[in-house]
């Protein structure tokens, strides 16, 4: 099977060697980089350029800055092969990625996105927690999307069937931040088949750069969104565009806007403190998530004992 990888790429001199190095190093060798340079203003071009260089499975394509979804449909009509998958500049593949995710598909022909375990790692690569989806079974899936809750996982250990994104309508630029998403739930509605495999495949970094760190707040607003338009998908309902899902909020009653205030709090400071223990800055760390747990003790219980339980085995 030949595989077509693309990697966007945006200001990221400072780790993508280690990506691209992550990329050469792997056991599948039949495989086409693809590195979309997204307008950076440092050296992440001059660096994806030398690799092409030397190695001629790396295609480096530059252009002005339009944004992570355009740039991600960009390199789904530029790759040469049916199976495409999804590498982060910033993050880490395990050596034997490609080769474990092409093994699985073959044990599961009727997938069409395939994503993996990963581990977390901070700037300078040391693995720090493990984020373990449950998603491993079709039941598991058909249960959440029966009761329209949201189906996620990690996007820079997806492998995608080019041909069933692109029949879906590709990545939506007005989702930034949360494109993945909300494409992974309109595939489910077309009626393709996702799973996550049960094996870590992927080292993701959290650093100070790290849009789901920068953004947080907004993020979670824009989750809200994403489900939202998917239920009005469902439901035979246009979606409202973010302004109008923001007046549309703005309508609910202050109570409900209170809880979701408040809730989302509790996981915008969590984030927060997930940064903070990546940068390893503890005397912030604990404070942050005394006001999380603070908001919404229920989730910060839940998580923090599921990190704990994790990192006994990192």
């Amino acid at each position: 099977m030949q595989i077509s990888i693309i990697m966007p790429a945006y200001n990221e001199e400072r780790f993508i060697a280690q990506a691209i190095e992550s990329v050469r190093a792997q056991t599948w060798r039949n495989f086409e980089l693809i590195i979309l340079d997204d307008g950076s203003h440092d050296s992440t071009r001059k660096i994806a350029e030398s690799y092409a260089r030397i190695d001629s499975r790396i295609q480096v394509e530059s252009h002005l800055n339009i944004g992570v979804a355009p740039t991600l449909n960009l390199g789904l009509e530029m790759s040469a092969n049916e199976w495409v998958a999804i590498m982060h500049a910033d993050d880490v593949m395990m050596p034997n990625r490609i080769e474990r995710q092409v093994a699985f598909l073959t044990l599961h022909p009727e997938l069409d996105v395939a994503s993996s375990w990963v581990k977390h790692i901070d700037s300078k690569g040391r693995i720090i927690a493990k984020d373990n989806s449950r998603l491993l079974t079709e039941d598991v899936i058909q249960t959440l999307y029966l009761n329209n809750e949201l189906i996620g996982f990690s996007h820079p250990a997806a492998i995608l069937r080019k041909s069933a994104v692109l029949a879906a309508g590709g990545y939506r630029a007005q989702f930034h931040v949360n494109e993945d998403i909300d494409l992974w739930n309109r595939l489910l509605e077309y009626g393709y088949k996702i799973l996550v495999q049960p094996e870590f495949l992927l080292k993701y970094r959290i650093h100070h750069g790290s849009a789901s760190i920068a953004q947080s707040r907004f993020i979670r607003q824009q989750v809200h969104w994403v489900k939202d338009c998917m239920i009005r998908r469902r439901s035979s309902r246009p979606e409202l565009s973010w302004g109008e899902y923001c007046c549309f909020c703005r309508t609910l009653p202050w109570y409900v806007q209170v809880n979701a205030w408040r809730k989302d709090t509790a996981k915008v400071l969590y984030k927060a403190a997930t940064f903070q223990f990546a940068d390893h800055r503890f005397l912030q760390l604990v404070p942050t998530v005394l006001a999380a747990a603070m908001f919404q003790p229920s989730y910060i219980i839940r998580q923090v004992s599921s990190k704990l339980s994790l990192s006994s085995n990192l």
